[in-house]
């Protein structure tokens, strides 16, 4: 096939409604990330969302809908997907969709396929009052995002055939704050599911609300794609390279994510919160100081024996598992009744503001997805906010917040110490009264900016020093981003696109330079999955064999690596400059930590008792050399080309090469 019978792009023009559809003949575009990056090249005033290659096909996995633009938040291009949208999306016979422009008011974007044609028109929505309060048609109150999307779906949901629509939208903090996110459930049986994505990191509802006018969209519709349907074809790949058919093979990739039998738990949450043992960080990263017998006894009496406990008999035992819209046999949405349990949303949402309680952190979760907030982002800035408070560098009175006494926010690994019901609702009830604060309290606006240039103006308003207790990655001359939940120093990395998994985090010590590399390694087949639409839970056999199955079917002459390689490259060359080292003691803090637990863990490595010197003799100066080794072995591997990069194995190729 050519590359204009292969995909199309739809453009709707919003300052006037003017649309288009027109076939793509660009080589270069070979997914949404590329659609969206030379998209935003071309015309900087362009959000753009769409799928992957594959997401006609019946591969598990590949119909994330994935978006990108500028980053208000993070002050450049940004990437961020949803999991299972794109199964709705494709309905709609268009592989990408740019919106352009802006509305003069708020407004909702509905794209139909009826009978063959693709319609597409704006409509007005007064959505500030639905926002505040919305009764959905079984009588539950709903507000925010929550409320939004289903004055929606009573709406528009006439229109398009049952179950072949989807709704994406926006909460509050897109027009208050950077850090609005886009989520969207899925629709089954004629109705919306309590199972939600985010497309959650870098601000893009935001973006979509403050530049566009737009607060949401319906798509959907009856086109049928015969292309990739044929299973045994798909099959033949997977069974070439795995022994094993294409669902097998999935299923045993991603055991982690669905149940994991030698933990006895499952999903993100599960796993994760019961291997961290002493690496646990809570109370705002505090317990980077504390000892590493402390925080194994805070991980044993508070995570194991309460938080994670709960999780297990609640939603692993009654086996409250469920996809995110897309048939897929994983179904790693782990659920209790309408709340969804992933484990980055519940820690930072959780033990970073000293919640340790699944019903307490199940109304801040649920207030802040309401609202429509990054949980990641947020929970580092209340994290913050709360311990500046506790600490009286800052008077609560000054912005209408509860008084301190109505927090508990020191450390503590014992429950004599902190009532882990009692103490972890305070704590979640103080919280949700900062996120409302922040949202609709005037005398809050200082936050509504970002951690970071909220902790800059504190500084100088107060003369203190917040900026040292909070914890961000700053980008530009006000972009920034909360690290995701890892302690491990690839998550504070100078990369160009951060707040995603585009690093090398995995819980082991690398010298500085030796990170930088991985990192661009890791970035380029982190884009296999999002240039492709896949979700990264399927990465252990879509790293290995998606350019294959991409190639041989579409008849495409490309090096699939040094594709992505070229795009990272691309994205790293306009970016570069942007990047700035740690200026925050938290952070540094957070390195050194981190270099002190290996040595604890008896590794023995020249670098890392080099690097644990330079940080006793100067933390500062050694921080600023750390970041720049980081720095300058992402340049050179950048420059070496895309052949200097591994190729990934696939478990059966891993395991005879042991062997051997």
């Amino acid at each position: 096939m050519g590359y204009p019978v292969l995909q199309r792009e739809l453009t709707v023009h919003l300052n006037n409604g003017n649309w288009y559809l027109r076939p793509i003949d660009d080589p270069r575009v070979l997914g949404p990330v590329d659609y969206g990056w030379y998209r935003y090249n071309a015309y900087p005033d362009s959000f753009t969302f769409g799928e992957g290659l594959l997401a006609g096909s019946s591969i598990p996995g590949s119909r994330r809908l994935v978006f990108a633009s500028w980053s208000p938040q993070w002050d450049g291009f940004y990437v961020s997907s949803m999991g299972g949208a794109a199964y709705s999306f494709h309905n709609l016979g268009v592989n990408y969709v740019a919106l352009r422009g802006r509305c003069e008011e708020p407004t909702v974007v509905i794209m139909n396929h009826q009978q063959g044609e693709i319609s597409v028109r704006l409509e007005k929505i007064n959505v500030e009052s639905i926002w505040t309060r919305y009764a959905s048609q079984d009588g539950v109150p709903l507000y925010g995002f929550y409320a939004l999307q289903q004055a929606l779906f009573d709406r528009y949901a006439h229109e398009f055939p049952e179950n072949r629509f989807r709704i994406f939208t926006i909460g509050p903090a897109s027009k208050y704050t950077r850090e609005g996110i886009i989520g969207s459930n899925p629709i089954r049986k004629g109705l919306l599911t309590h199972v939600i994505d985010w497309a959650g990191r870098g601000g893009l509802g935001s973006r979509l609300f403050q530049y566009h006018n737009v607060v949401g969209c319906v798509f959907g519709g009856e086109w049928d794609d015969p292309d990739l349907r044929d299973s045994a074809e798909i099959d033949q790949y997977f069974m070439e390279h795995f022994g094993k058919k294409t669902i097998q093979t999935d299923l045993a990739v991603t055991q982690k994510y669905r149940y994991f039998p030698e933990f006895e738990t499952g999903g993100t949450f599960g796993v994760n919160m019961r291997t961290m043992d002493d690496r646990i960080m809570s109370y705002n990263y505090q317990s980077i100081y504390k000892t590493s017998d402390e925080r194994f006894e805070q991980h044993e009496k508070f995570i194991l024996q309460h938080y994670l406990k709960q999780f297990n008999e609640e939603t692993i035992v009654t086996r409250s598992f469920q996809h995110c819209g897309e048939p897929c046999a994983v179904v790693c949405k782990k659920m209790r009744d309408q709340y969804k349990k992933d484990y980055e949303p519940y820690h930072a949402l959780g033990p970073q503001v000293g919640v340790f309680d699944q019903r307490a952190a199940e109304i801040l979760n649920d207030h802040a997805d309401a609202m429509g907030f990054d949980a990641i982002q947020l929970g580092g800035t209340l994290a913050w906010m709360m311990e500046i408070l506790h600490e009286g560098l800052i008077p609560a009175h000054d912005f209408g917040f509860p008084p301190v006494s109505e927090m508990v926010f020191e450390f503590a690994s014992k429950p004599d110490q902190f009532d882990l019901v009692g103490d972890s609702l305070k704590n979640a009830n103080y919280a949700n009264s900062l996120i409302d604060a922040i949202l609709f309290d005037e005398r809050c606006q200082v936050f509504r900016q970002g951690i970071r240039s909220a902790a800059r103006d504190l500084d100088k308003k107060y003369k203190v020093n917040t900026t040292d207790r909070a914890v961000f990655i700053r980008h530009g001359e006000s972009g920034h981003m909360v690290p995701n939940q890892y302690w491990t120093p690839g998550m504070l990395s100078p990369m160009p696109i951060m707040g995603k998994y585009f690093v090398f985090y995995n819980n082991e010590f690398l010298p500085p330079y030796e990170l930088g590399r991985k990192n661009v390694e890791r970035m380029v087949y982190e884009l296999f999955n999002e240039n492709s639409g896949i979700c990264r839970f399927h990465r252990k056999w879509a790293e290995t064999i998606t350019d294959e199955i991409l190639c041989a079917h579409y008849d495409l002459d490309v090096d699939y690596k040094a594709h992505q390689f070229q795009l990272a490259k691309e994205i790293f060359e306009r970016e570069e400059m942007k990047s700035l080292p740690w200026n925050s003691e938290r952070v540094i803090d957070l390195v050194s930590t981190f270099l002190d637990y290996w040595e604890s863990q008896d590794l023995k490595h020249s670098e890392l008792t080099f690097w644990q010197q330079q940080f006793k003799e100067d933390k500062l100066k050694a921080a600023i050399a750390f970041w720049q080794e980081i720095r300058r072995g992402q340049v050179e591997a950048f420059r070496d080309g895309a052949e200097k990069i591994p190729e990934q194995l696939t478990p059966w190729q891993q395991n005879n090469t042991q062997k051997n």
